[in-house]
């Protein structure tokens, strides 16, 4: 028998306001005490009871257990949102218990060359029992801390993607009401949870960061649009005058944006990126691509991007890329500017004029990719390009618009849940935005205008998308733009004919847009059921990405060959 010392009696005299940001790949965490925000020091609350062999220790701990360091250990937050069900119980599904049959994993770069069962990943979106087991140990792990800090009450804040549907809202909203129920009974705590019509504490990704950059970052929202790039969604907010005119969420961001392309093309990423080490990078199949590749860019990233990446600009291969990430992040702001043209007619913004933009999130680094000697601020000619298209998207003069990136990637809505200083308007209103089309499209055979709101019926039977007339216009303003503003480090389209379109037959795009329409009706075939259950997507965005995913092919297939 081994006689433990009795642990120090805490007496709990404080309370934190805990902000948490759930991503599609990372999940970041913020403490607003005694008015301070900051990230959530992640303390090693293990109790060493008997001496074992450090290499054998740190393995087990990471694999079995909850690990003695988050890594890197300088900067552990945000945390990859990434579950380990490794050496599970038998419990019954529902009865799982965090720790014992689900935890927090700490992947590091490289550790896998095929999935292996236990490691689990897209946890926003779908597996809705591990998603809870996830936020479960996520919630213990916090209040541990908070304990250990003396805390009596944690009022919990938090932020989901307007692109969840109502279905998806709710069932996370309930997950983190059972869950911190549960934590009050075990931990002494006084949890508060918000309901889930709780606008102030239970807040969408687009408003959150549009409270850090007025709140943190210190930039107007006079006449602005905010948008956080993550993995899986961009949440976009447009402002005027410190009142909110529109918000929503779209599911395109960095898997779109430019994992997909070097997942479509691994001799290149293993060639370019990694130097060769080709087993790192597989699995693209399996999930565990986008693991694998955030890890790299989380370690790796920063020193390619100033060491490298001047060398490469040059590389035809290379170019291919950084005009896929071009047409990506370039059709987002377009999309962008027929929002604004769609409230400036509707009379809920009142300037003809585009907006300076403020960029966060994890995918907002894509920017630096683009930008010359890969670091993005005010003077990359990039900035004259998404300008640009905030023009041609809205019809407005084109007034070059500077793109603001942030300081803190992936940290903006964490810390913005936690923050109040501003008094933004709008934030609590009770009435959904619904998205704005962008392009015309059918609901069960009626069609409805490109400047239309998306609102389904009860049932949706069949989703169409006649002709991508808004993103052919788009796809012709990217190149002429290049063209006109002269920007050196990113190259028309070499096939693309700008232009009236052609008979059909005769016209050089003519394949492209067939192909787009085959790859956007794949997607289309699924739209069906139940209107609550549907994550409504604008038919812009859905062609964006059919068009991106066709170029992807194009670009890895020419350089494999």
């Amino acid at each position: 028998m081994i006689l433990l010392k009795s642990p120090e009696e805490i007496q709990p005299s404080t309370s934190w306001i805990v902000g948490v940001d759930f991503g599609t790949s990372f999940t970041n965490i913020y403490v607003n005490r005694n008015g301070i925000a900051e990230p959530l020091q992640l303390e090693n609350l293990h109790l060493k009871v008997t001496e074992i062999p450090r290499d054998t220790r740190i393995t087990v701990l990471f694999e079995y257990f909850i690990p003695e360091n988050f890594i890197p250990a300088d900067k552990p937050l945000p945390l990859s949102s990434v579950l380990t069900t490794r050496g599970k119980t038998s419990a019954s599904q529902g009865k799982e218990r965090p720790i014992f049959d689900g935890r927090i994993y700490i992947p590091s770069y490289g550790r896998f060359g095929t999935r292996p069962p236990w490691i689990e990943t897209d946890l926003k979106w779908e597996n809705f029992s591990l998603n809870q087991l996830f936020l479960k140990h996520l919630a213990l792990h916090i209040s541990a801390i908070a304990a250990k800090n003396r805390v009596a009450e944690i009022q919990w804040s938090l932020s989901f993607p307007s692109a969840f549907s109502r279905s998806d809202k709710n069932k996370y909203g309930r997950t983190w009401q059972n869950l911190t129920q549960e934590l009050q009974a075990s931990t002494g705590i006084n949890h508060i949870c918000p309901e889930i019509d709780d606008l102030d504490k239970f807040r969408t990704e687009s408003l959150a960061i549009a409270q850090y950059f007025a709140d943190y970052e210190g930039h107007d929202l006079v006449n602005t649009t905010c948008i956080d790039v993550g993995g899986g969604t961009s949440d976009i907010s447009i402002w005027e005058e410190n009142r909110l005119v529109h918000q929503c969420s779209v599911q395109l961001a960095g898997r779109d944006l430019f994992s997909q392309f070097l997942g479509l093309n691994l001799k290149f990423m293993s060639k370019i990126l990694s130097e060769g080490k080709v087993s790192e990078f597989s699995g693209s199949k399996d999930g565990l691509f986008d693991l694998n590749l955030n890890i790299w860019l989380r370690s790796n990233g920063d020193y390619w991007l100033r060491n490298k990446r001047n060398l490469m600009e040059e590389n035809p291969e290379f170019q291919g890329l950084i005009k896929l990430i071009a047409i990506g992040m370039a059709g987002l702001y377009y999309y962008i500017g027929i929002l604004l043209k769609v409230l400036y007619e509707e009379g809920k913004y009142n300037r003809k004029e585009i907006t300076p933009v403020y960029i966060g999130g994890n995918g907002s680094q894509l920017l630096n990719w683009l930008a010359e000697g890969g670091r993005f601020d005010r003077h990359s000619e990039v900035n004259l390009l998404l300008s640009r298209m905030l023009s041609k998207g809205s019809g407005f003069e084109d007034t070059e618009e500077v793109t603001r990136l942030t300081n803190n990637p992936k940290h903006e809505v964490a810390c913005g849940l936690v923050l109040n200083e501003s008094k933004l308007e709008g934030l609590t209103r009770k009435v959904k935005d619904l998205p704005i089309a962008g392009e015309a499209y059918e609901v069960n055979g009626i069609p409805i205008s490109y400047s239309s709101r998306l609102d389904f019926e009860d049932e949706v039977e069949d989703f169409k998308v006649p002709q991508l007339v808004q993103l052919s216009k788009f796809l012709s303003d990217f190149n002429l733009a290049l063209k006109e503003l002269e920007i050196e480090g990113i190259q028309p389209m070499e096939s693309y004919k700008v232009g009236k379109v052609l008979d059909r037959g005769s016209n050089q795009n003519d394949k492209l847009w067939r192909d787009t329409n085959r790859e956007l009706t794949n997607v289309l075939l699924k739209i069906k059921g139940k209107s609550d259950n549907i994550r409504v997507e604008p038919p812009f965005i859905l062609g964006l990405k059919a068009l991106l995913r066709v170029l992807g092919k194009e670009w890895a297939e020419k350089w494999q060959k």
